[in-house]
């Protein structure tokens, strides 16, 4: 927004020029050019089917404008905005069709890739009410170790960032299932990426940004969700077309988490560090509790669940504290747990681990330190 401000700075239609202060910039008369310059699609750096643009567009400027000014702590004469109109809740009714028709996704083994994403982005969004900014936030690390709650940095609209607040949420039958299938998705993309990638989100072709090309696997941002969601609901709409319980998803994303109000635990931004020390150690002896019955007792023995039980319930008591998941997993390491199958019984999603050593740059620390 500001580098489009820039731009209108520089055109001859303009009243001001790159040099102008801060208050007049937001006067009516220099406003008003801006918005007009920008209305007709003057100041887009790539070149578009239609270049204007419309009213939405203009009331996102205006918004922005003043932000701008409140930031910059001078008057903002900006043309008044209409009452935005109330969006209607989707019925519960409604909400359980689209469950439906995201659940017979699922049960189709041959989706493609991007259906697979749509699905598990779906199925998120439906559990937790999130906005596409909020959904692009995610990283790996907030997904729940047994991949049963997500962690959701909410921001919501006209709020500062100093204002955000965490949420977990519990994960439905379906989503742990969709997850699981993107992330497999996921790590296939990334094989062709260098680098770490954190983003839970991640585009599945190249594409671009202002004048720059980015390739498959980058972080999906709230633009390039909606054209992804969109995109693939359209494709699964058409081949679905005339299956007897099908429901047509919707094309907007945005419907998906209306009226969706769910049970929530409240979280912190950071965690606690004396807090942090004293759930990281209960990981750990729990971690060689169970070690210690893999070893010595009959496989699935009750000393064993009884340890497992106690483990899952340290390590999800750490995430929710928001200890990132590489200390939780070193900690286990040392205490005995080194294969997949035994952190699985600490209560790790395999899926999620392979995901965690990607973030990590192939391979976990504490386990190359263990051996």
């Amino acid at each position: 927004m500001a580098n489009e401000y820039g731009r209108a700075l520089a055109h001859p239609d303009h009243p001001l020029d790159v040099e102008a202060e801060a208050g007049p910039l937001f006067r009516q008369q220099s406003v008003d050019a801006y918005l007009a310059l920008a209305g007709r699609g003057a100041l887009r750096v790539r070149r578009a089917a239609s270049s204007a643009s419309g009213d939405h567009s203009r009331q996102i400027r205006i918004e922005v404008l003043a932000l701008l000014a409140k930031a910059a702590g001078v008057y903002a004469d900006l043309p008044p905005q209409p009452d935005p109109a109330r969006k209607q809740p989707v019925p519960k009714r409604a909400r359980s069709l689209l469950r439906t028709s995201l659940e017979e996704i699922a049960d189709r083994g041959e989706a493609l890739p991007g259906q697979i994403r749509m699905l598990a982005l779906g199925a998120t969004a439906v559990d937790t009410g999130a906005r596409s900014g909020e959904l692009c936030a995610c990283r790996i690390e907030d997904l729940a170790p047994g991949l049963d709650r997500v962690r959701i940095v909410r921001r919501p609209q006209g709020w500062s960032e100093a204002e955000a607040y965490v949420e977990l949420i519990d994960l439905s039958r379906l989503s742990r299932t969709a997850l699981r299938r993107w992330l497999v998705e996921r790590h296939a993309l990334l094989e062709r990426v260098r680098g770490t990638t954190t983003a839970l989100w991640v585009g599945l072709r190249a594409n671009h940004r202002g004048e720059y090309t980015v390739p498959p696997g980058t972080p999906l941002e709230p633009r390039g969700l909606y054209r992804a969601w969109t995109r693939a609901v359209d494709q699964t709409n058409e081949q679905m077309a005339g299956e007897p319980s099908w429901v047509p998803l919707p094309t907007r994303m945005e419907q998906l988490r209306r009226g969706v109000s769910p049970k929530a635990s409240p979280a912190p931004l950071q965690p606690d560090a004396e807090q942090a020390v004293v759930l990281l150690d209960d990981v750990a002896a729990c971690g060689r509790a169970l070690a210690e019955s893999r070893r010595s007792g009959e496989p699935d023995s009750d000393d064993e669940l009884e340890a497992r039980l106690a483990c899952r319930k340290a390590v999800r008591a750490a995430w929710a504290e928001g200890i990132e998941h590489a200390m939780q997993l070193s900690a286990l390491t040392e205490a005995g747990l080194t294969e997949t199958a035994d952190l699985a019984a600490a209560g790790w999603e395999p899926t999620l681990l392979t995901a965690i050593e990607r973030a990590m740059g192939w391979g976990r620390p504490s386990k190359s330190k263990a051996v």
